[in-house]
């Protein structure tokens, strides 16, 4: 399958920014992260859609996610479901339904055919 993108744009300071994704579908959504534990701006290539380990999704079910395997200075940084800041310890999180869209475009899972750019704006 193709390489999915994922763009994440974060103005100067703050906590909520605009991710967008771009596979077979494309969209635009909020994003949030813990502003004390931002992840440097950069290209993460080689992530892949999976479930996170320890995190449940609202069906009680394992949280779906798109995990970054070479954050530096960071270790189990993914982008995943949320609804605010309070979601992050250092991970880039979205609305839920947005999340499930995309993670469900994402083929085939643990592929490492995801690209996330994060750039800060300003």
């Amino acid at each position: 399958m193709a390489n999915r993108t994922i763009t994440v744009i974060r103005p100067a300071s703050g906590d909520k920014g605009t991710l967008r994704y771009a596979g077979s579908k494309a969209f635009t959504t909020n994003c949030w992260w813990d502003p004390a534990v931002r992840i440097p701006a950069g290209t993460y290539s080689g992530c892949s859609a999976t479930r996170m380990r320890t995190k449940t999704n609202s069906r009680g079910e394992k949280r779906e996610g798109v995990f970054l395997p070479s954050v530096p200075g960071h270790r189990g940084i993914f982008v995943h479901m949320g609804t605010n800041s309070s979601w992050s310890d250092g991970c880039i999180v979205l609305p839920e339904r947005q999340m499930l869209d995309m993670w469900n475009d994402i083929e085939p899972k643990n592929g490492r055919n995801v690209t996330v750019h994060v750039i800060d704006k300003g």
